[in-house]
């Protein structure tokens, strides 16, 4: 570890200290599905952050003429990144970041072109964003994980959810039958095991090709096949499950922090002997959810010494503790997936 300074160790251990009791401000604040439940506090096998020295280079795209760091990126990470920035310059305080974010549209670009340290994100880069990214930067950038999507209602990412109306008695699918739905390969719900509902046809709704979710349903459950001329897709999610709410026999995909009374969200079984598993923060966090979604950050290659101790620090447990701190509710990694994605930043540094 390196040597801190008296003051600026102090003013660290105090945001630090802040940080911690966030959670619990938090949910004392603000109802939630994931108020009340254990996943609300950070992993305790996460490893305290252990600073390491941060040279910035002397000219940058990215680097203010006041000398601030800039950051183009996701507008929902707003608090959180706020908070990270205020303990990671405690202890760095030659490193003062100001963020500019107007969504995660604009983020590939920027970090192509130079103009944003590192890109944080909602969702991953869709297939038109890697294409523009490598046309302008001649490279591929590193996904990093840095939290778990949502189910708290004032997020605006969420996990994937399957939903039906609140009246169909069906209960679960495999991700090979999601797949059969969305490429339009089922007609009738007799076809995904509901024979009582004999020949009642399946109405698909999904969200439009080219959005978000469209990409990482596919990616999860279809890799390489479009979506069946028979799906209806839909620009947002909430107008996805008013759809829902209004036909007992829809079928829909959405983000899961859209749901409603009228409509459920389907239990998810990885293949056919696996047992199903709802959308809930407890099976999110532990990584049992298969249609699980990310908070993450993009770094351009090659890795600065800048964004490498930046996500260090983001994947530590103070860092984690600034992700359960969000209003939004996100919820923080696990010891074993920070690690991981740990591992993958310092190979690729």
């Amino acid at each position: 570890m390196v040597n801190i300074a008296q003051p600026a160790l102090a003013h660290f251990m105090a945001v630090v200290l802040v940080c911690a009791l966030m959670p619990d401000l938090a949910q004392a604040e603000q109802p939630s599905a994931c108020v009340g439940t254990s996943v609300n506090r950070v992993d305790p096998a996460l490893p305290a952050y252990q600073p390491q020295p941060v040279e910035l280079p002397r000219e940058a795209g990215y680097i203010a003429p006041d000398g601030a760091i800039v950051v183009v990126g996701y507008n929902d990470m707003r608090e959180m990144l706020h908070a990270m920035a205020s303990t990671f310059s405690a202890v760095h305080p030659h490193v003062r970041f100001r963020f500019d974010l107007p969504g995660t549209r604009f983020a590939p670009a920027a970090l192509a072109r130079g103009m944003s340290a590192f890109a944080p994100m909602g969702a991953r880069f869709t297939p038109s964003q890697f294409e523009e990214y490598r046309s302008i930067a001649g490279s591929e950038p590193l996904a990093v994980r840095i939290a778990h999507a949502s189910l708290d209602p004032r997020a605006l990412s969420g996990p994937l959810a399957v939903f039906v109306h609140r009246d169909n008695p069906i209960q679960s699918l495999t991700l090979a039958q999601v797949a059969k739905v969305f490429a339009g390969e089922v007609r009738h719900w007799r076809d995904l095991g509901l024979h009582e509902w004999g020949d009642r046809s399946v109405n698909a709704y999904g969200m439009q090709p080219g959005t978000a979710l469209a990409f990482e349903l596919q990616q999860a459950v279809m890799p390489g096949r479009p979506f069946g001329a028979r799906v209806v897709g839909v620009p947002q999610s909430a107008e996805l499950v008013d759809k829902i709410a209004a036909d007992s026999s829809a079928i829909g995909f959405a983000a899961a922090m859209r749901a409603r009374p009228e409509v459920r969200a389907l239990a998810i079984a990885a293949h056919e002997r696996a047992e199903p598993v709802a959308p809930t923060c407890e099976s999110i966090v532990a990584g049992r959810y298969p249609l699980d979604r990310h908070l993450l950050i993009y770094l351009p290659r090659p890795i600065t010494p800048l964004a490498r101790e930046f996500v260090r620090y983001v994947l530590s447990r103070e860092g984690q503790q600034a992700v359960a701190a969000s209003p939004q509710r996100y919820l923080p990694l696990s010891a074993p997936d920070a690690a991981a994605e740990l591992a993958k930043l310092e190979a690729n540094y």
